[in-house]
């Protein structure tokens, strides 16, 4: 039984130091990062979605480009635009390590994640719909 136990922990010790390894996943830049943010922003600003501007604002300060979007606007598609912003905004953070992205990325997040409540109470939907803003419900 020893040996069983012995061979159980070397090789859950081996799993653990296996994960503990550098990461395979490429370097990601922080300039593609925050102007894909901005992209997904522009088109909340297109969709009329006038909080968004300051949100864009921030994403230019911090360094990122992105081209003028167009797109359908109304209540719908500000919902749905703030949708993606928002699990865009979310993901990001996964991706981004540094402190200022990621207090640039809250910001962003609270800010996207109220707009979109907000946007769901006028179409008569759950704006808790899911307990984790930016996730599918």
């Amino acid at each position: 039984m020893v040996g069983t136990r012995r061979a159980l922990l070397g090789a859950g010790a081996g799993a653990l130091l296996a994960g503990c390894g550098p990461s395979e996943a490429p370097a990601v830049s922080r300039q593609d990062v925050l102007d894909e943010q901005l992209r997904l922003t522009r088109l909340s600003v297109a969709a009329g979605v006038t909080r968004a501007r300051a949100r864009a604002r921030k994403l230019e300060q911090a360094g990122a480009v992105a081209k003028a979007a167009s797109g359908p606007s109304g209540t719908r598609a500000a919902y749905d635009a703030e949708g993606r912003a928002l699990a865009g905004y979310v993901a990001a953070v996964g991706r981004l390590r540094d402190p200022a992205s990621r207090a640039l990325l809250a910001g962003l997040i609270a800010d996207a994640a109220e707009s979109h409540a907000s946007l769901a109470r006028r179409l008569d939907r759950d704006p808790l719909a899911s307990a984790f803003p930016g996730q599918p419900s």
